[in-house]
């Protein structure tokens, strides 16, 4: 099965049909269906290595992932990928299947700009792609994005917090998604609360520090004990254990991510403290790890597979001829889950 043949079930020239296999803008709309019509009629697979060759698309998307830390030859125990990473892959990977695409995924140092931007340059340049996804914290870092635009690949941001008029972006209102977590927390009669927040590379988050203690901070009579939490698990049980350490301690903790959450728990579980008898927990997130702990972690469930499969599927199929706006911020749904580990103060 060849192009001509293609052509010749079109009634068209092999050459529109060479332009529509390879995304020309200047076919005609009503040739572009008659093609496209012809392929699926004769379950056209089109060979990726020759479209390549002729510089068409490459059916390939980009993950750039950002770690404060070497993960090639780590043995450490924060030194993992983190669970959030695994829902993104998941999405993308069910966005690219869907559509005969690839994911290719690489990593690097969110913080040694010189090096990582070399790194990122050597990798664009070796590995074509039709589009980059970033996540925090590539996704709020100026060079990052001023590479890819010189590069003249598009890209979607998933949760960014800065500079929302660049590329396409996927957010939740994080300010309002904490405002709600203190709202149920505060409804519990807690009054002695502590959080946890997350690392300040990760912009987008500190709205939740900031919806949260606006609405706790709003009540006579309520202490908040912050701590810093970097969105790891052994961070949550340091942190954890510091709180609950405490003369007076907190009888709900609010940490930012579903991890460190975690790390609360076995933090209490290792004190003897109940969950939640003696301590309600709330996480962020709605990761894997909520939900399979007990008590399971009260939480924040963002669509982040969701959001991933979007963001894939947006990349795949960009259409510059479709008159759509390509930077634009796209508002996705969030909802609270009480789960077990989020109960009334003991009296």
């Amino acid at each position: 099965m060849t192009i001509v043949d293609i052509a010749k079930h079109a009634g068209v020239s092999f050459k529109t049909v060479s332009r529509v296999l390879n995304g020309a803008p200047t076919v005609a709309a009503e040739l572009r269906d008659r093609v496209e019509q012809a392929i699926r009629d004769l379950d056209y697979k089109p060979n990726r290595a020759a479209s390549l060759l002729r510089g068409g698309k490459s059916h390939a998307l980009g993950l750039i992932i950002g770690s404060h830390t070497e993960i090639l030859h780590a043995s450490e125990p924060d030194h993992h990928m983190p669970s959030y990473a695994a829902d993104v892959i998941l999405g993308l990977l069910q966005a690219c299947h869907a559509a005969e695409h690839h994911l290719v995924i690489e990593n690097i140092s969110s913080v040694e700009a010189r090096m990582s931007g070399e790194m990122l340059r050597r990798f664009l340049d070796l590995v074509k792609l039709d589009g980059v996804i970033l996540v925090p914290p590539l996704c709020d870092i100026a060079w990052v994005l001023d590479l890819l635009d010189h590069a003249g690949i598009p890209f979607a941001r998933i949760n960014p917090g800065l500079d929302l008029d660049r590329g396409l972006c996927f957010v939740i209102d994080n300010n309002k998604a904490a405002h709600d977590v203190g709202e149920a927390i505060l409804a519990m009669g807690h009054r002695r609360i502590g959080f946890i927040d997350g690392p300040e590379s990760h912009t987008a988050q500190r709205e939740r520090k900031i919806g949260f203690l606006d609405i706790v901070g709003s009540v006579a009579g309520t202490r908040v004990e912050v701590r810093q939490g970097n969105f790891l698990f052994t961070s949550g049980f340091e942190m954890g254990h510091e709180l609950l350490a405490l003369a007076e301690r907190p009888t709900a903790i609010f940490a930012a991510n579903d991890e460190m959450a975690a790390g609360v728990l076995a933090a209490a579980i290792e004190r003897g403290i109940d969950v939640p008898g003696q301590l309600s927990l709330v996480g962020f997130g709605g990761l894997a790890v909520s939900a399979h702990t007990w008590p399971r972690i009260a939480t924040v469930r963002q669509s982040t597979i969701e959001i991933a499969r979007l963001a894939g599927n947006s990349l795949i199929k960009r259409d510059t001829r479709d008159g759509v706006t390509w930077d634009r911020v796209v508002t996705m749904p969030y909802e609270l889950v009480p789960r077990q580990s989020l109960a009334p103060v003991a009296r």
